[in-house]
């Protein structure tokens, strides 16, 4: 559930940034989101390797 709460902050702050720039081609936005989703899974498993 933590990892949902986390995507679901990180592709809103994606909403926000998208809404304030509308020059943002859809190939930034994706690779963006794509950055953000790999760094909550490292994150994720960095963690149960530590826990």
């Amino acid at each position: 559930m933590r990892i949902e709460n986390e995507m679901l902050s990180r592709f809103g702050n994606l909403e926000e940034q998208s809404m304030n720039n509308f020059e943002m081609s859809l190939s930034q936005e994706l690779d963006f989101f794509f950055d953000n989703v790999m760094d909550t899974v490292v994150d994720y498993f960095k963690e149960e390797i530590t826990a």
